[in-house]
């Protein structure tokens, strides 16, 4: 299983759980609330018909919502009325299929709460789609810390920064247009998403053609993930070689350069905040993915980030790594080591 796979069953778990908590609860409440002192004979099934509706609820519409996720993307009016549309008559089938099997058809005709009920699901069901959306706008640690306040105040942290982009962006627009350059984009930057992600990497930003990754120092050193990431790509992109030939007549290639080191990180802005990353590391990143056409490489890593990998020159795990030498970038006035790895052939 991968981790993007992982992180969704994990998610999935959690939401369950807190479901058929709340599914519990409130039907515990319900009972206290509308019952009679001498009806009170149901309570443990009540318990259980609010835990089991919780449960079924959450972990079907979730399944449902991944699958929708694989769906073309839909218009905005299709999120307003058509999934609450759908969502609401799921609720009715599940509710009313676990009342009817635990307390029969007769009971379920005269005492169901099925009003309640479902206005309790559906608000439920739409808090959790609107965290699950402003987590997916925000991105999962941002959205963390902006709501622990855990960056606050600027901190210091040491992270791996790599900046990637497609090759030949400006000759490439022009030749297929803008808006299917557009949507290219869109789709190179959806395909690299799941292997970034099962590489422990954070998607920190797009830039046009460009997207900054960055991984905290004992995530990156993970297996070498900071490394690992860009044959995990390469292998998805050649899965996808065919579909991007057919719509849009050529196979997008891409540059990456990686760094290591210390970034300032902190919340940024006022009526639109983010979680801002800045530093010296930041922009010897991005000097360094600018070089790779200057040194005709794919992928070039500073020796800072080698050494803190922990890996030598010649034969690793994730390709040959080649020296360079030094370079002068832009703006700085000491020279870098940099190395060209050369990843695997599957």
């Amino acid at each position: 299983m991968t981790r993007f796979q992982q992180q969704k069953v994990n998610k999935l778990l959690l939401i369950t759980a807190i479901s058929s908590s709340l599914g519990g609860l409130f039907a515990y409440i319900m009972v206290l609330l509308l019952s009679t002192p001498g009806s009170r004979t149901h309570d443990i099934q009540y318990l259980l018909l609010g835990s089991l509706t919780g449960f079924f609820i959450s972990s079907t519409l979730i399944s449902i919502s991944w699958k929708m996720d694989s769906w073309a993307r839909k218009p905005l009016w299709f999120d307003i009325l058509i999934k609450p549309l759908m969502q609401t008559m799921l609720i009715i089938l599940i509710y009313s299929t676990i009342y009817i099997c635990i307390f029969g058809l007769q009971m379920f005709q005269k005492e169901s709460w099925i009003l309640p009920t479902l206005l309790f699901s559906f608000i439920m069901f739409a808090l959790i789609t609107f965290f699950e959306n402003l987590e997916r706008l925000l991105g999962k640690n941002v959205l963390k810390g902006l709501i622990l306040g855990t960056y606050r105040k600027p901190v210091r942290e040491n992270r791996f920064v790599m900046f990637l982009d497609i090759a030949g962006s400006t000759s490439l627009a022009e030749r297929v247009g803008d808006v299917a350059f557009h949507a290219l984009l869109n789709d190179f930057f959806c395909e690299i998403a799941r292997p970034i992600v099962n590489n422990q990497g954070e998607i920190y930003k797009y830039v046009g053609d460009e997207v900054i990754i960055t991984w905290k120092e004992s995530t990156g050193k993970y297996k070498d993930a900071a490394l690992a990431v860009l044959h995990a790509i390469d292998r998805t992109l050649e899965r996808k070689k065919e579909y991007f030939i057919s719509r849009y007549g050529t196979m997008p290639e891409y540059r990456a350069g990686l760094h290591f080191g210390q970034v300032v990180a902190g919340e940024m802005g006022l009526t639109r905040q983010e979680i801002a990353f800045s530093g010296d590391v930041m922009n010897t990143a991005s000097r360094i993915q600018g070089e790779c056409r200057n040194l005709g490489e794919r992928f070039l890593v500073s020796e800072a980030a080698v050494v803190c990998l922990g890996i030598r020159e010649g034969k690793t795990s994730n390709g040959e790594l080649c020296s360079r030498g030094s370079i002068a970038l832009r703006g700085k006035k000491e020279e870098l080591n940099v190395y060209a790895l050369h990843c695997n052939a599957d």
